[in-house]
C-alpha cells in the first residue's frame, strides 16, 4: 500500500504523456504551416476561397453568438460581456465585408450590361445612318437623278405684262 500511495502522489506520472502531446501538437502545427505556404490561388480560386471561408466564418460566429448570448444573460461578468461585444463586432464586420463584395460584383455586372447596351445602340444608329446615306461619285448621282426624274409636259405661253394695269380700287396706306 505504501507503494501505491507514492505512485498516486508522484508528480511526474503524467509528464511523459504531456511531452508526447506537446510534440504531437508541434508536428501538426508544422504541417499546417507547410500546407498554408503551399496555397497558391489564381483570381477566381481566391475569390471562391474568400466567399466559402467567410461564409463559414460568419455562420460559425453567429452560432457562437447565440450560445454566448445565453451564457452572458445567465451569469454576466465584465470579461464575458467584453468578449461577446468583440465577437459581435467581428461578425458584423465580416458580414459587412461580404455585403460590400457582393454589391461590388453586382455593380460591375451592371456596368458591363450598360456598356453592352450602349455599344448595341451605337451600332444600330450607325446601321440606320448608313442606310440613309447615298454613296457614289458625282456622275453616278447625276445619272441616278436622271433615271428617277419624271418628265412633265407643260405649255409655255407668253403673257403681255405691259397691258395689265394695277387695280386702282386698292389703295396703299401711307
Amino acid at each position: 500500500m505504501d507503494q501505491q500511495s507514492t505512485d498516486e502522489q508522484d508528480p511526474f506520472d503524467g509528464v511523459q504523456d504531456l511531452i508526447e502531446q506537446l510534440q504531437g501538437g508541434t508536428a501538426q502545427t508544422g504541417e499546417l504551416v507547410q500546407a498554408a505556404e503551399k496555397i497558391n490561388f489564381d483570381k477566381s480560386q481566391l475569390e471562391q476561397f474568400i466567399l466559402d471561408n467567410q461564409g463559414t466564418l460568419i455562420k460559425d460566429s453567429v452560432d457562437v453568438l447565440q450560445i454566448m448570448k445565453q451564457y452572458v444573460a445567465a451569469a454576466p461578468n465584465a470579461e464575458d460581456i467584453g468578449s461577446f461585444a468583440e465577437l459581435l463586432k467581428a461578425t458584423s464586420t465580416a458580414i459587412d465585408n461580404l455585403t460590400k463584395l457582393h454589391t461590388s460584383n453586382q455593380r460591375v455586372d451592371t456596368q458591363v450590361k450598360i456598356k453592352q447596351m450602349d455599344i448595341d445602340a451605337k451600332k444600330e444608329i450607325n446601321v440606320d445612318n448608313n442606310m440613309l446615306k447615298l454613296v457614289g461619285t458625282r456622275e453616278e448621282m447625276f445619272k441616278k437623278m436622271l433615271e428617277d426624274s419624271v418628265i412633265v409636259e407643260a405649255e409655255v405661253s407668253d403673257v403681255d405684262t405691259s397691258k395689265s394695269q394695277p387695280d386702282s380700287s386698292l389703295e396703299l396706306p401711307e
